[in-house]
């Protein structure tokens, strides 16, 4: 888990055990799961918003932990492209979500595949991505991470949010290849 304990500790639950108890019975009715399906920890996934645009999904999440900076950005590329992702066919950055992308591809695969030894990755940036096929997807998938944040984009061609989820808890729990694999974390107990 290495970076995650400080980055992502839980922020004050207030106010978001409505969201996640109505998305809970929504999974739920889907799901229909046993308890070996989720985690023993409360999920790190706030909201995910799905936006088809046929043939491709983009999934918006935003996280319920804390705001995540560069070192971790830089950090977590370098995990997923080791942990999931193949044949990476992309690696972009820009100052901030709205700007047009510089294509680093070239430069991050001279230097070995790793972000964290790319040059033009020294200096911090507002939005970090990277594309390839994912392992575990089975499917093309890109990650953009916006610096400062606690939100994640995900395109990909899967049309399934649930299994999405899943895919994002692994990712941010860093879990691919554990036996919580794929596992989603408990919902948020709603406050009495």
């Amino acid at each position: 888990m290495g970076m995650l304990n400080g980055f992502f500790k839980k922020k004050s639950t207030t106010n978001t055990g409505d969201i996640l108890a109505e998305e809970n019975k929504n999974e739920s009715a889907s799901l229909n799961a046993s308890s070996a399906e989720f985690l023993d920890d409360i999920t790190f996934i706030r909201e995910v918003k799905h936006i088809a645009a046929k043939p491709w999904h983009q999934y918006d999440v935003l996280l319920d932990a804390m705001i995540y900076g560069w070192d971790m950005m830089i950090d977590w590329a370098d995990y997923m492209a080791q942990a999931d992702l193949e044949h990476i066919s992309q690696v972009t950055t820009a100052f901030v979500i709205e700007a047009e992308d510089k294509d680093i591809t070239e430069s991050y695969l001279k230097n070995g595949g790793k972000c964290a030894q790319t040059p033009e990755l020294k200096t911090e940036m507002g939005v970090l991505s990277i594309a390839g096929i994912s392992k575990k997807l089975k499917a093309p998938l890109k990650i953009v991470w916006v610096n400062q944040t606690r939100i994640l984009r995900l395109f990909t061609l899967i049309d399934d949010e649930l299994y999405i989820k899943k895919y994002i808890e692994t990712m941010v729990r860093r879990t691919f290849g554990t036996d919580n694999e794929m596992k989603l974390g408990k919902p948020i107990p709603e406050e009495s």
